[in-house]
């Protein structure tokens, strides 16, 4: 048995959930983006910071001579 064919008012109201969805499926993307730059510029703080901060090894070092 096939199911009804849609109404023109059940049709637009699809249309619309449609449009939504690939809106919100946009923004995620964007968000996603986003999100990762963020995290990169934060990996690259913490590696430049790390490189600064000397390490206890090299202060040992440094005062042995």
């Amino acid at each position: 048995m096939k199911p009804a064919p849609l109404t023109e008012e059940q049709q637009a109201k699809l249309a619309e959930a449609l449009e939504t969805a690939l809106a919100a499926e946009e923004k995620a993307k964007e968000m996603s983006e986003l999100a990762t730059a963020i995290a990169a510029k934060y990996q690259k703080l913490l590696h430049e910071t790390a490189l600064a901060v000397p390490s206890k090894e090299n202060i040992n070092k440094a005062n042995s001579l």
